[in-house]
């Protein structure tokens, strides 16, 4: 596609200096400069069509030359382009439906493809609406037209002139119909977003994941060759960290994949990739990158070292042999506790003893990484399972929405559970704690 290709009709000043200069304009207003993403995104579909590379604006070109992907890389996998492009369309929706920029020449993006549109203001669609693409998983708001629709009134009782004879009565028979009606459908529209349209609890635990761009890094604890040290140096520190033993298994435990199982199916249901990585192959780069959810707890560094400044963090005694979940508001206890001198094959069979096993689910705003962080871990490997299970439980989640109203919001929240194991076995998970702090 050439330039003069780009809109070529008669009388119709859309030149590609006027393209340039709108692009320029749009990526100087407060709506494109909070997203370094969105104005190289834009810039490059716009730079490359009118060079009259049009042909070339694909996903794989975009993701190398924008986002520095390599040659190679799998489309399926990182969405990095379709997130972007998402991001995009929703900012030319919010900054052409403010009434400043109504006059303003139209750039946009060819439905279902990435190769950009240039039209003129009086003959533009209301602003977003031609950019919504098939894949696009998410649905946003878009601003308010000036188009006209016709009242209620006018869809629902179309009213004969009243006669001569009797105007007062007809009229206040008709307000009163009209009145029945908008009631009834208040009604029913309320009705049905309480039971229809209110998000699942599970949903909102995750939304502030799903609302990150680009894919989630699910960071996995190594399996340990023994229990977590403290270090030297920690002795008087007000936070006494555990440092992870070292372990270079391959294997995985069975709790910890059926939760890992068990949040890569949340998550990609809803149409959010994951990339799954040993935690010792994740680096602090790799953390900064996007949403992280980390699975273990003392098998796990980041998760220790990003909970140790929260209410709950992961501690142990090492006098008394313990690993546990220290509440910083009553540092003494140790009611949520497992022993590291027990046997690691612990007795079974049915006379075999009942044990408690606890976890710590953490979901925050890392200062840090500057992005979401959700902890998943429990002091042995029965918590893991029952925080697992404990996330996609309908029920459970249903009482922990209940017990706060800030599961949708990006705020710190953190539960502590607690199940019984028999015979080797997790029980169901309760909750033991709450904090929103």
């Amino acid at each position: 596609m050439k330039a003069v290709d780009i809109q070529d009709r008669v009388g119709e000043d859309i030149s590609p200096d006027r393209i340039q200069a709108q692009m320029e304009s749009m990526i100087e207003d407060e709506v494109f400069r909070s997203s370094k993403r969105s104005v190289a995104f834009l810039k490059h579909v716009v730079t490359e069509a009118l060079h009259g590379s049009a042909d070339q604006i694909k996903e794989r070109t975009i993701g190398v030359e924008v986002f520095g992907r390599s040659a190679s890389y799998d489309t399926n996998v990182d969405h990095i382009v379709r997130t972007a492009a998402t991001e995009l369309r929703k900012r030319l929706a919010i900054y052409y439906g403010d009434q400043k920029h109504r006059s303003e020449l139209r750039i946009g993006l060819v439905p279902g493809s990435y190769v950009p549109k240039f039209t003129l203001p009086h003959e533009a669609t209301p602003p977003g609406t031609e950019d919504v693409t098939a894949s696009d998983h998410r649905p946003f708001a878009l601003p308010r037209t000036e188009t006209a629709h016709p009242s209620t009134a006018d869809l629902l009782l179309p009213v004969e002139p009243p006669s001569e004879a009797e105007p007062e009565r007809v009229h206040r028979f008709s307000w009163l119909t009209l009145s029945v009606v908008a009631a009834f459908l208040l009604l029913a529209i309320a009705v049905g977003w309480r039971w229809l349209g209110q998000p699942s609890a599970d949903y909102l635990f995750w939304k502030p994941v799903l609302d990150t761009p680009g894919p989630v890094l699910l960071a996995v604890g190594d399996v340990p060759n023994g229990p977590p040290s403290l270090p030297e140096s920690a002795e008087n520190a007000p936070l006494n960290t555990p440092v992870p033993s070292a372990g270079a298994a391959q294997t995985l435990p069975l709790a910890d994949a059926m939760t890992i199982a068990r949040v890569v199916g949340a998550l990609e249901g809803r149409q959010k990739s994951v990339i799954i990585r040993r935690e010792s192959a994740s680096s602090f780069s790799d953390l900064r990158q996007g949403a992280v959810v980390l699975v273990g707890a003392f098998n796990n560094e980041w998760s220790l070292r990003l909970t140790h400044s929260l209410r709950y963090s992961l501690a142990m005694d090492p006098d008394r042999h313990l690993v546990y979940i220290k509440d910083a508001q009553n540092p003494s206890a140790r009611n949520w506790s497992w022993a590291t001198n027990q046997p690691r094959d612990l007795a079974s069979g049915i006379n075999s003893p009942r044990l408690r096993d606890y976890a710590l689910i953490s979901r925050i705003q890392s200062p840090e990484t500057g992005h979401l962080v959700v902890v998943i871990g429990g002091l042995y490997t029965y918590g893991t399972e029952a925080a697992g299970e404990f996330l996609t439980n309908p029920d459970l989640m249903r009482e922990l929405a209940r017990r706060t109203r800030r599961l949708g919001t990006s705020g710190t929240l953190q539960i502590v559970i607690g199940t019984t194991v028999t015979d080797g076995t997790p029980g169901p998970p309760g909750i033991l704690a709450i904090s929103t702090d």
